[in-house]
């Protein structure tokens, strides 16, 4: 059997169990260890036994078992850097790599490349705090969760990563001291009666659920916010394409002289909500 021919027979499989055929071909992919190029040009070649093996077990694991890629290979991929993930955290997300490079982006342009205290707060595996850390070295970094399993995930990543970011157990702002200019957040935002997608449903419920409309963590954050954000700040969020406008209203009530700029992801679904003090997205419309 080819490489082409165990992709057929897997995506047959896909459509029996009305799964995802990216999956599969993801799976397929990193089990086989060769970058995406060299997999394609190797797609007529002959499949080892043992490997077919393998791949059909852990496809498996997929359709019947609910089990997500990510878990099943223990990493996933974010800003082009492999991160180590289980059932102890939140897969990243395309968006949040979105919401990650919209705080590189301000940063460049409103805090002119000075050091800056950063928190990530409920940072999960760590893949914003991180990425942040290791993108941008003037960015000085606290990352923050309420979980102690999701830490150890987040210093695994630190350590992949070789990356200084200071870690914090914290119920969002209870253990967090001093002042930050900006602080980012993908807090958990799915309404609590809201159904989820099988795979989807592997994942840990503390990231998942944000109370009966989704915007219980973002309310608290905004209205802590102003002890631990400085006079010229940034908060940043990704939220819900639905809660769009109650964050916006909470965001006003708690800084009504902050400049608000909601945008939409790559979907063109409202996900980011960005509010700026101090001049910070002052020229932003």
């Amino acid at each position: 059997m080819t490489y082409d021919q165990l992709l057929k027979l897997a995506y047959k499989k896909v459509y029996q169990h009305d799964a995802e055929e990216e999956a599969a071909k993801l799976l397929l992919l990193e089990l086989s260890g060769m970058t995406p190029h060299a997999f394609y040009l190797s797609l007529k070649s002959p499949v080892e036994p043992a490997f077919e093996t393998l791949y059909l077990e852990k496809l498996d694991e997929y359709l019947i078992e609910g089990k997500p890629v990510q878990h099943i290979l223990g990493y996933s991929y974010f800003f082009g850097y492999k991160l180590y993930v289980d059932d102890r955290v939140l897969i990243p997300r395309p968006e949040t790599e979105q919401l990650t490079d919209h705080v590189l982006y301000y940063y460049d342009r409103y805090f002119q490349k000075v050091q800056v205290r950063v928190l990530d707060l409920g940072t999960g595996s760590g893949c914003i705090g991180l990425t942040l850390a290791k993108e941008e070295p003037m960015m000085d970094v606290t990352i923050s969760d309420i979980s102690f399993d999701a830490l150890e995930v987040a210093t695994k990543n630190q350590e992949l990563l070789k990356t200084q970011a200071t870690v914090i157990q914290s119920d969002l702002f209870e253990n967090i001291k001093g002042t930050f200019d900006i602080i980012v957040s993908n807090p958990p935002y799915i309404p609590d009666d809201e159904a989820v997608g099988r795979t989807v449903d592997k994942e840990p419920d503390v990231a998942l659920y944000g109370g009966k409309l989704g915007i219980e963590f973002y309310e608290k954050i905004l209205n802590e916010a102003s002890k631990y954000l400085n006079s010229k700040g940034l908060i940043a969020f990704e939220h819900g394409y639905q809660q769009k406008e109650a964050i916006y209203q909470s965001a006003k009530n708690n800084f009504p002289e902050a400049i608000i700029l909601q945008m939409k992801d790559l979907a063109g679904k409202d996900r980011f909500t960005l509010i700026g003090l101090g001049g910070v997205l002052s020229e932003e419309k």
